[in-house]
């Protein structure tokens, strides 16, 4: 059955429309802003009349809805210049002295509020919805982000980690990780969307998260190549979960491509960014030369399969490889090149001569036809030898 393709006339014009150049600048103002909400209405109603995709439309059609809504709440609420406004009228003159004292890092005054001023309310927010351990954090204040921690009904805990990782603040990460909430360890290994979020711990604002709804903290220090925050975070029981197979079944893997395929790629990409860190395979991998190079193959298979992320896995691959040649640089004898290539193999199976290296690596780099490792260590033998 043919379809012919809708046809939609934007040179069509109400009876008394008057075209002038404020009109039309109007129009541009309503199209611009998300189509506006009558043209939203106008184009789920047409795709709703699809039966197909109707079921799919009703869930898009209340998300959007929903968050038309808010939206339309908070510019109520903050009015329309509240990014240029004084602070919100809701903080009292202790809220918001207290807000600045943590935010400029006065430590004085923050510990004399903790302790003398009764039932001083730590989550209060500023007009940029940030409460005061997120403005300590944000500007690097240690000692202001320990006082904080101290108290045991402190939000967004996690946020503020998150924040300090992809800053690089190594000691306000500890700082953070040795606060009670992290004792579970599920608050550690799971990524803002496995969270409750009913009790703000990841929430950035009451939008939610600044980041990535599926990065973790240790996927967030991997991509930030922040070796001593992975360490830290893989000393306390952190891992990152390798993906199930593109073509996996089960349960959860087809709730999430029916859901929101996008959003489970994106997941995907996420995880293999982590997991291809230089940081992530030197300290999570016993042989890191043989992670890397069946990641690496691993990564070039799915660039052939996942065609929304294949420049991505393409450039991950690429980065294993050039991971395995630089641990080849960095050998300076013949026995530390004969160690990264042999490896530990448990074969008995083994057709080499007495005396000889076994160089499974270079025969592991032959057989995934990682040309540019193969021809790097072959040169390396040829110079040690």
């Amino acid at each position: 059955m043919n379809h012919r393709p809708l046809a939609v006339h934007c040179n069509s014009r109400p009876a008394g429309y008057i075209d002038s150049p404020r009109a039309r600048s109007r129009d541009n103002l309503l199209m611009c802003d998300d189509f506006g909400e009558e043209y939203l209405r106008l184009f789920l109603s047409i795709i709703y009349t699809c039966t197909i995709y109707k079921q799919y439309v009703q869930c898009v059609y209340r998300q959007l809805m929903a968050r038309l809504t808010a939206v339309k709440r908070r510019q109520a609420l903050r009015g329309p210049a509240y990014m240029f406004s004084g602070p919100s009228v809701s903080l009292s003159e202790v809220e918001q002295r207290f807000l600045e004292a943590a935010e400029y890092g006065n430590i004085p005054e923050v510990r004399r509020m903790l302790l003398h001023v009764p039932n001083l309310n730590v989550n209060a927010v500023d007009y940029m919805g940030q409460n005061a351990l997120q403005l300590a954090v944000a500007n690097e204040h240690l000692e202001v982000t320990e006082l904080l921690l101290g108290r045991a009904d402190l939000a967004r805990v996690g946020d503020a980690l998150l924040l300090a990782i992809s800053k690089g603040y190594v000691r306000i990460t500890e700082a953070l990780l040795n606060h009670p909430s992290f004792r579970d360890a599920h608050r550690l290994t799971a990524s803002p969307a496995q969270a409750d979020m009913l009790d703000d711990f990841y929430a950035y604002d009451e939008d939610g998260t600044r980041f990535s709804h599926d990065v973790t903290p240790v996927i967030l220090a991997a991509h930030c190549q922040e070796y001593e925050i992975v360490h830290t975070l893989l000393s306390k029981g952190a891992r990152i979960d390798p993906p199930h197979d593109y073509f996996c079944g089960c349960d959860s893997c087809n709730y999430q491509q029916q859901f929101d395929s996008f959003s489970h790629s994106r997941s995907r990409i996420n995880a293999y960014r982590g997991l291809a860190s230089p940081a992530y395979l030197s300290l999570s991998n016993e042989d890191p030369v043989l992670a890397a190079l069946e990641l690496s193959n691993e990564l070039a298979m799915l660039a052939n399969i996942e065609k929304e992320f294949k420049n991505d896995y393409c450039r991950l691959s690429t980065q294993c490889k050039d991971y395995v040649v630089g641990l080849l640089d960095l050998c300076r004898s013949t026995e530390e090149v004969e160690a990264i290539l042999s490896g530990q193999t448990d074969s008995e199976d083994s057709y080499d001569l007495p005396g000889r290296p076994s160089l499974t690596r270079l025969k592991l780099a032959i057989k995934y036809e990682l040309k540019k490792v193969s021809h790097v260590i072959k040169s390396i033998m040829c110079i040690w030898s």
